[in-house]
């Protein structure tokens, strides 16, 4: 099979599965495809475009399928709507700060800053990060969270979507207030990068990286929808805090030391998670009187 195809298709089911994660978790998409992509060798400067790029249509088309399926509510009055409202206003400043701080560094600073935003967030969610929910504080997330979109491509999710959940707010309300506002975030953030000559809207370019990323992620939309209504998420959380960390710090070491230094520091922070995560669930276990399972 011509190796072009297989790499198209090995993209589509990338898309589909980061975004899968992304939906139904509440984090992954950007935050795990951007070292992934990394890894395989695409430039930083074509990663970052292609994730928002799709996953603006991604996560305008789950939002739009959440309030078909009555997931969330659309009055003005409701929390929704007033979520939803302030995330999406925060996505249009935090996308003009990152985009522009972006493109006025090197390459190499923002992979190496995508890759500690992997890093951190992936080491938020295995400690199990969480905040009290207060405007004040949504205020100040939101635009941080927006400005790590625009500027690295993940870091989203991870603190708007897992710390809403983590507040005890309903799982698939925040995982919809989430897709309204990072669908805003993304298409400012990708028409920026456009206005400033960083994107090419050439086909035979898009092919290679954009559009496979795109179908992948739009499959993903009906499914995810299902699946947030009827499944469990939160116990998929560790593992993918594990996965995340792991896959940002492969980007960073890779980076900045080399292949045999990246695989030596992965194995090892590999292992320190798994007994961290042990350990906490000895101890909420402990706390709670409850028997430890495997």
């Amino acid at each position: 099979m011509d190796v072009f195809i297989l790499v198209f298709v090995g993209l589509i089911l990338l898309g589909l599965a980061g975004k899968l994660l992304d939906s139904t978790v509440g984090l992954g998409y950007g935050t795990f495809l951007a070292p992934m992509l990394l890894i395989l060798g695409f430039p930083v400067y074509r990663v970052v475009p292609a994730i928002l790029l799709s996953e603006f249509l991604s996560a305008g088309l789950t939002a739009v399928m959440h309030r078909a399926a009555g997931t969330v509510e659309s009055h003005p009055d409701s929390r929704d709507f007033k979520v939803s409202g302030l995330l999406s206003l925060l996505g249009l400043v935090g996308a003009f700060a990152g985009v522009f701080l972006a493109a006025g560094t090197t390459p190499l600073f923002v992979v190496v800053y995508v890759s500690i935003t992997v890093i951190v967030t992936g080491t938020l969610v295995v400690n199990g990060f969480a905040w009290t929910f207060s405007w004040p504080r949504l205020t100040m997330l939101g635009f941080v969270a927006s400005m790590n979109k625009g500027l690295s491509g993940g870091g989203y999710g991870p603190l708007i979507a897992g710390g809403q959940i983590l507040t005890g707010r309903e799982t698939k309300k925040a995982l919809a207030t989430t897709a309204v506002a990072e669908s805003v975030t993304t298409s400012v953030s990708w028409l920026l990068y456009w206005q400033l000559g960083i994107v090419s809207v050439n086909p035979a370019t898009m092919l290679q990286l954009d559009i496979p990323l795109v179908i992948g992620a739009v499959i993903s939309a009906p499914i995810s929808v299902y699946l947030v209504r009827r499944s469990k998420p939160r116990l998929l959380i560790p593992i993918v805090g594990i996965t995340g960390v792991l896959l940002g710090v492969v980007t960073l070491m890779k980076t900045l030391f080399g292949n045999e230094v990246a695989i030596a520091v992965t194995v090892l922070t590999f292992f320190f998670l798994l007994v961290s995560v042990a350990s906490a669930r000895y101890q909420r276990a402990m706390l709670k009187e409850e028997p430890i399972t495997l």
